[in-house]
């Protein structure tokens, strides 16, 4: 590994917090291939870097989920005992309204694994799933109809994925099927 110095690294001073207003999700058994972690010497900064694209196989696609502004983010969370130390990534979201589209999808991805690609405020990607682990439901929170007319309604979701390093995904968003026989 070659070490470098790290410095504040803001461009322009930008340093907006939260998640964009889209994710994107799809099943985890509908991936072909997944991005290259960094292996072998490298510099600090490719260290945090998966490189590739995120495929799908044939007639697959990852799906746009809206999410309201300023009600998600992305915890990391250090996990594990020494010597044994890894990431949890919690993709927290929040989806307004109870319709009909909207509770199928909790219906159907309760007990599925799944892959998300989420993207933060700098315009940066992060892939929640890889070719051993899933990404899973954890947890609702401040989902229903609201107490009040004024109250915020929708089903907030959290979901959780582990892995041994955390990267910035480089890779595009497969948004439309996957052709051939991937």
């Amino acid at each position: 590994m070659d070490f470098a110095d790290i410095g504040k690294l803001l461009t322009d001073g930008k340093n907006l917090g939260g998640l964009a207003n889209r994710i994107y999700f799809g099943l985890w058994n509908d991936v072909a291939a997944w991005p290259t972690d960094p292996s072998g010497p490298a510099t600090i900064e490719l260290a945090g870097t998966q490189t590739g694209d995120l495929v799908m196989k044939a007639g697959k696609r990852m799906f746009e989920h809206y999410t309201t502004e300023d009600a998600a983010k992305l915890d990391i969370n250090v996990i594990g005992e020494e010597a044994g130390k890894g990431y949890e990534l919690l993709l927290h979201i929040f989806a307004p309204g109870l319709h009909k589209k909207l509770l199928g999808f909790m219906n159907a991805t309760k007990n599925e694994d799944l892959v998300f690609i989420a993207m933060d405020s700098a315009g940066q990607n992060y892939l929640l799933g890889c070719e051993i682990r899933s990404a899973k439901f954890s947890a609702s929170d401040g989902s229903g109809t609201g107490s009040t007319t004024d109250g915020r309604r929708g089903f907030g979701m959290t979901f959780a994925f582990r892995a041994a390093n955390i990267y910035v995904y480089t890779g595009n968003i497969p948004l439309t099927e996957a052709v051939g026989s991937v």
